[in-house]
């Protein structure tokens, strides 16, 4: 069985940057949950990520294969 393919794409200043991978994911709350892990790691590694004040404002933007759009998750949710 094949799963699903999920993609978080990043919404910035208007601007929607498309994730061209995506991962395959058993459902959309799998997606969410992946993209609140993301932000976990954002958080821990601001060495990596740069400080929040610089990323909060994004957003994650979840889409299915045909590009319907199923849940935003604030990047600032865990703030």
């Amino acid at each position: 069985m094949t799963l699903p393919r999920y993609f978080l794409n990043i919404r910035r200043n208007g601007v929607l940057i498309r994730d061209e991978e995506g991962d395959d994911l058993p459902d959309a709350a799998a997606a969410r949950a992946l993209a609140l892990e993301t932000l976990r790691e954002m958080l821990r590694l601001p060495h990596v990520y740069g400080p929040p004040r610089e990323w909060k404002r994004n957003v994650f933007v979840i889409t299915d294969e045909a590009g319907t759009v199923l849940e935003e998750v604030p990047y600032d949710v865990l703030l």
